[in-house]
């Protein structure tokens, strides 16, 4: 079966994480995704600074094939230009105004296909006050709030995955697969723009609405004592996590499991208000608990008396559990000449379509042919391209 995004073309101009990882999602669905890459070196990621073949560009860029293109040349932008010409989407995250720079923005290429989609990502938008400002995952994290909700304030340290590239890689493909839709009813293309501030925001979007409908500034405990969510280490040094929500009887059942039901009536705990009020004592009580048997006979207890639970994994530990295995969240790559890749699935599974097991991340330049000899370049012309730095 075809997936879902069949007989899509995309053309990535992705560096690092946000725009590679939106790109790699459409891939995921079935695109084909042209990753257009600068012949001296390509993605940062492919090398990094620990050098040659890294986990960080095999992460977000599985699926893919790659084209090198010196776009700054006359040669590399004809060849980009004539492969805008069969494409529905360009994607890129560069800083404001390189696009525009190097001619190939959204006014540009709209002259050359009328139905292309354009999606650039970056870090607070093409206009405004800090459109001159470089910005990573890190600064749409403490921009957006992230941060604020993350990190203790007593020892301010980022902690945490790259929140604000993967979320704005998310919005976009998001954004392209709406444009896309749109198209079909107008017949035309049309700019996207994600920011990684705006995407942490929307993220965000249940603590921003609290605050400005209470004013009250949400820190990293906020929501657990508002959800109820407690995390103990057991007996063993394995950790375990809890999520009461609101019916009482998840309460119950954990009062239950750790053979203490006197507390279900405890008024310091009674009532969902009173656990709230109540939260860092009850999390010190049941602390005291969990700590006495080791997590797998707590998880068993748990599970007995029906109480939202769930061991906490590192990830290592996760791709053993027998759910995660049934969910076939593991996936190999293999790759000739080199280790096989081990890594995640994408998470959404369709009845009628797939987009089938992915390929493995491009070698550099790995596709120049497959897409310049229909253009009309042969073996020769490409030699000379490649001597030129155009490829």
């Amino acid at each position: 079966m075809k997936g879902c995004l069949d007989g899509i073309r995309v053309l990535e101009l992705g560096n690092f994480i946000s725009g590679p990882y939106g790109a790699m999602l459409l891939a995921d669905l079935g695109a084909e995704v042209i990753k257009v890459e600068n012949p001296k070196g390509g993605d940062p990621f492919r090398g990094w600074d620990l050098g040659g073949d890294q986990p960080n560009f095999w992460a977000y860029n599985r699926g893919k094939k790659s084209v090198t293109l010196n776009l700054q040349t006359p040669e590399g932008k004809e060849i980009f230009f004539e492969l805008v010409k069969n494409a529905d989407v360009v994607m890129d995250n560069y800083r404001p105004g390189v696009t525009q720079k190097l001619g190939i923005d959204f006014d540009s290429l709209k002259k050359i296909n009328g139905k292309i989609v354009c999606c650039s990502i970056t870090g607070t938008g093409p206009t405004g006050p800090y459109v001159k400002r470089p910005a990573y995952d890190t600064v749409g994290q403490g921009m957006g709030g992230m941060m604020s909700v993350l990190m203790d304030p007593q020892n301010p340290k980022p902690v945490g995955p790259a929140y604000s590239d993967c979320l704005s890689g998310m919005f976009s493909a998001l954004g392209i697969l709406g444009a896309l839709m749109a198209r079909n009813r107008t017949g035309r293309g049309q700019q996207v723009d994600a920011t990684m501030v705006g995407s942490i925001l929307a993220f965000l979007n249940a603590p921003a609405t609290e605050t400005f409908a209470h004013g009250r500034v949400p820190g990293p405990y906020t929501r657990p004592r508002q959800s109820q969510t407690y995390a103990f280490a057991c007996a063993d040094g394995a950790m375990l996590a809890i999520h009461l929500s609101s019916p009482q009887k998840f309460w119950e059942g954990l009062c239950k499991s750790v053979e203490h039901p006197e507390l279900i009536e405890d008024p310091r705990f009674k009532t969902r208000p009173d656990r709230r009020g109540n939260y860092d004592e009850l999390n010190k009580t049941f602390a005291v608990f969990f700590k006495e048997k080791p997590r797998a006979y707590w998880i068993e207890r748990l599970e007995a008396n029906d109480v939202p639970h769930t061991p906490v994994y590192n990830l290592k530990e996760v791709f053993d559990d027998p759910q995660i295995k049934h969910m076939g969240m593991e996936i190999t790559i293999e790759r000739k000449g080199k280790p096989t890749i081990r890594t995640v699935k994408f998470p959404l599974e369709y009845s009628e379509t797939k987009s089938g097991h992915p390929s493995p991340p491009p070698e550099l330049g790995e596709h120049n042919a497959e897409f310049l000899k229909p253009l009309g370049y042969d073996e020769q012309k490409m030699a000379e391209f490649k001597e030129k730095g155009v490829i």
